[in-house]
């Protein structure tokens, strides 16, 4: 239904390079590549908290490394999930809003703690408002499937993003970099990394800056709506003053700075012109008002890890601070109704301390931990009247109607994890436990031109207490190959929307799911070949969920279960030297249980979760040779998704493809690149408007650009 082409075309001239220079590499090049080592690199995680081969790990786990990383593309943590199988994100309309993570149908929310965490260097990034970050320097992505707080501090019901930049180390060396591409788009990069005390303090900076012009022209004053500019900096040192201490201290700084908040545009043209009059195109939107937004970050974390002959002793410690802010054009159109805003402040720390077996190649394994989290939220959301409503009640252009509140969250926890391993290490079994205890206060006052409008909520609080078992056993056909299952119980803390004047209204039960995992874990060296498949099946009890009462009011209500089921199948086959096809394949059906909706009273039983695609699958195929050239085609197709609850509006499928080549060196680099070549119109998240239907955010259209890196 919301699935049309963009008219803002790539340019042909820049597509048919790509296009025949990929045609020449795919299609001849296989043939005269030279036929030597096909066998695949052994992919090293951390997911268990130590070092191990992923084939070995008994869940779930998509990992992405550098060369990956650099390969596809991916500048953002929004850029993950293409490459992720029954993983999908979306911001709600603009960078400094909730991010809306679905993994497996398990989603984030508005309000309250993610259900997919992300964590940057073990710290976590806690807070829905704190997802949507820029990437550069990393080292790995791991994409952890299923509840995983028997092994991390920061609870998570539905899997962990696990973002791992590269450290400080003994060499000197760096890089810079440069980008150019459409919409006006420019960057510069750099690291610079080496010792200060040779062998025992190293430093490591890079840092990234990015502007681009907006993707959506805004024809009533001529302006693109959504102008980007984007700064990264991350500063670490590493001091290693014995070979059994390791300090690594780390500050990295991030900010969004958005001209048009909101970037969200009418999806039933015709309706919008029957109502303002005017006739909009693809990638086009109509308002008095554009909007900003701007996202600031800082976030501090020092791990230090002691390693005693037989277990690691590691401590980290953290800080964030986080002020977001925006505003948008609250009915959509020219006419000046009404201004949106919103501002998040954030304040938190953590502390997290884990003791851990050392010998990875033993028959038993353990880690136990401890965490405390704080966090200090200040919120203020509402609406100013323009000069139609103002003028319609009387009062002062901009009268602001503002909800201002405030919601400390602390949580404490006890996990720990164990493994041992029979039959001569063929059978295996993992047991692990957590104690969760979470705490949730809200002051909030609604206030219209200053003055009180609703009783005041002082104090209102909710406390939680869960104990969260994993078990699970895995048999080791061969070297090469491992069959497991596991359960777990999955938890995501009760809280309060801050909107909203009703005590009874703003409070929502904790989710408590449990999560049903069989897998096969395959290589098969002679081949080249690596096969991974997975089926789950997740029992969700008070399932959160977002409901939307109007452009400036959102709730959050608990359903009284949902079921979620699927499976995915993940490959790399390496069919020469130089030669690679990679792919992946998820299916997610996710349906509500009973669920009565607050305002209609109408039942939504049995309808699909929103913004959970039915399914999702990529198919990527990567040359490089010797000679220095770099040939890479994808594609990622996306199955169809209801855009809310009540089923009524419904992105159909859709495919993107991607290109990129380009010549590589010892010491620079030089690629073209080109996404969503077909230009293709997608819907990612929006609101239904009583007047104008669905308004929704959209993906980017095509875009291409030229990259130029050296190495020193």
């Amino acid at each position: 239904m919301f699935c049309k082409e963009n008219p803002n075309k790539i340019p042909k001239a820049a597509v048919l390079p790509l296009a025949a220079f990929l045609g020449s590499v795919f299609f001849v090049s296989p043939s005269l590549a030279t036929q030597n080592e096909t066998t695949l690199e052994t992919i090293t995680v951390t997911a268990d908290k130590r070092e191990e081969n992923v084939q070995k790990v008994t869940t779930a786990i998509s990992v992405l490394s550098d060369v990956d990383i650099e390969d596809m593309g991916i500048e953002s943590t929004r850029d993950i999930w293409q490459y992720v199988p029954n993983l999908s994100s979306s911001n709600a309309g603009s960078r400094d809003y909730f991010s809306v993570i679905r993994l497996r149908g398990i989603r984030n929310t508005p309000f309250g703690d993610p259900a997919i965490s992300l964590y940057i260097d073990d710290v976590s990034y806690s807070g829905v408002y704190a997802f949507d970050n820029a990437l550069f320097d990393v080292e790995r992505i791991e994409v952890l499937k299923g509840p995983q707080g028997t092994l991390y501090g920061k609870n998570t019901e539905g899997g962990v993003i696990n973002i791992i930049t590269r450290a400080p180390t003994n060499v000197f060396a760096g890089r810079v970099g440069l980008k150019a591409g459409n919409f006006n788009e420019k960057g510069i990069s750099g690291v610079l990394n080496g010792p200060v005390i040779k062998d025992k303090l190293f430093f490591r900076l890079s840092a990234l800056k990015s502007v681009r012009d907006g993707y959506i022209e805004n024809v009533f004053n001529g302006k693109n709506i959504d102008n980007q500019d984007t700064t990264l900096v991350n500063a670490g040192l590493f001091y290693t003053p014995t070979e059994k201490l390791d300090v690594h201290l780390n500050f990295r700084v991030h900010d969004f700075d958005d001209d048009g908040g909101f970037p969200m545009v009418a999806m039933n043209k015709g309706k919008f012109q029957a109502v303002t009059g005017i006739a909009l195109d693809d990638f086009e939107g109509a308002t008095d008002y554009s909007g900003e937004a701007s996202a600031k970050s800082n976030t501090g974390s020092l791990r230090v890890k002691y390693r005693a002959d037989s277990f690691d002793l590691v401590s980290i410690s953290a800080y964030r601070n986080m002020d977001n802010e925006s505003s948008l054009d609250g009915d959509f159109t020219p006419a000046p109704m009404f201004l949106g805003f919103n501002a998040v402040e954030s304040d938190s720390i953590s502390q997290e301390i884990r003791l851990q077996s050392r010998a990875a190649n033993t028959s038993v394994k353990w880690l136990a931990g401890i965490y405390y989290g704080k966090d200090e939220k200040k919120y203020e959301t509402g609406y100013k009247l323009d000069k139609i409503y103002a003028g319609m009640m009387g009062v002062p252009i901009y009268a602001k109607d503002a909800h201002e509140a405030q919601i400390d969250s602390e949580d404490m926890a006890v996990f720990g994890q164990g493994s041992i391993r029979f039959l001569d290490d063929a059978l295996g079994l993992t047991v692990g436990l957590r104690y969760e205890h979470s705490k949730r206060t809200l002051d909030h006052d609604h206030t219209f031109m200053e003055s009180p409008i609703a009783p005041s909520i002082n104090g209102l609080e909710a406390t939680n207490s869960e104990l969260l078992p994993k078990i699970a056993l895995d048999y080791r056909i061969s070297q090469d190959s491992m069959v497991y299952t596991s359960v777990a119980r999955g938890y995501k803390a009760g809280g309060f929307a801050y909107g909203v004047d009703d005590p009874g209204r703003a409070a929502f039960d904790p989710e408590i799911s449990t999560a049903l995992e069989l897998g096969i874990k395959n290589e098969f060296p002679e081949l080249g070949l690596r096969l991974n498949a997975a089926a789950f099946y997740t029992k969700v009890d008070d399932y959160q969920d977002r409901v939307q009462i109007d452009a400036m009011t959102v709730l959050q209500k608990n359903v009284s279960e949902a079921d979620l089921y699927g499976f995915e199948l993940e490959a790399a086959y390496k069919l020469t030297g130089n030669l690679s096809i990679n792919g992946f394949i998820g299916y997610t059906h996710a349906q509500y249980g009973e669920y009565i909706d607050p305002m209609t009273g109408v039942n939504y039983e049995d309808n699909s979760i929103a913004l959970v695609p039915e399914y999702d699958s990529g198919l990527f195929l990567e040359y490089r040779n010797s000679w220095g050239v770099f040939a890479r085609a994808g594609m990622q197709h996306i199955g169809s998704l209801y855009l809310d609850r009540t089923n009524d509006d419904k992105q159909d499928p859709y495919t993107l493809f991607n290109a990129k080549i380009g010549y590589e060196t010892e010491n620079w680099d030089i690629y073209l690149s080109g996404k969503n070549l077909t230009n293709k119109q997608y819907v990612v998240e929006g609101y239904k408007d009583p007047t104008l239907g669905y308004v929704g955010c959209i993906g980017a259209p095509g875009t291409i650009s030229l990259n130029f890196n050296y190495r020193f």
